[in-house]
């Protein structure tokens, strides 16, 4: 071996979803290994550093952000599902109508599972899309979207927050 890796769609891998549906989710399934990647060895004074508590998220919120974000895409807006507030506010934390401090002080392995349990739960309801589901349009605040779109959207939102977390880390770096 010449030391470089393949690097290939992972759609047949999950089996169980249909051929398209396995390819967004083998999307989404590469963008969180990339995230745990970053997160690999990080210390608890990174997980909660902010530049500024009231303008920037610290890890941690971000982490929950993207699990609240994922489960709300594909429950609240594709099943119209009803969010637990309480259970997911923290990932709103800076939302000026939420108006909650962040969560701190919780270890990553907490903000790990909570991606872990969303992610799983994803995959069960992504079992039951057949292809052709993909191109139904949903609607949400007056918006609509397909739910390939959704798909595309939810990995995109959390590549975006994978370079904030990276940039968090840089600052946190040259403050110490």
């Amino acid at each position: 071996m010449d030391g470089k890796s393949e690097k290939a769609l992972r759609k047949t891998e999950f089996e169980e979803l249909s051929p398209r549906v396995a390819l967004w989710y083998s999307l989404m399934y590469e963008t969180r290994e990339r995230l745990f990647r970053v997160l690999r060895d990080l210390t608890q004074e990174e997980l909660d550093y902010t530049p500024d508590e009231r303008k920037f998220e610290t890890i941690g919120t971000l982490l929950f952000h993207i699990a609240a974000v994922e489960w709300s895409w594909i429950f609240e807006d594709i099943d119209e599902q009803k969010m637990d507030f309480e259970e997911f506010k923290h990932g709103f934390a800076l939302n000026p109508e939420v108006n909650i401090p962040q969560l701190k002080n919780q270890r990553l392995q907490f903000y790990v599972n909570k991606l872990e349990k969303i992610r799983q739960e994803v995959y069960q309801r992504l079992k039951k899309f057949k292809d052709e589901d993909l191109d139904r349009i949903v609607e949400s605040e007056g918006e609509k979207y397909s739910i390939e779109w959704i798909l595309f959207h939810l990995i995109e939102h959390e590549a975006m927050h994978i370079g904030q977390i990276q940039l968090l880390k840089r600052l946190f770096s040259k403050e110490k």
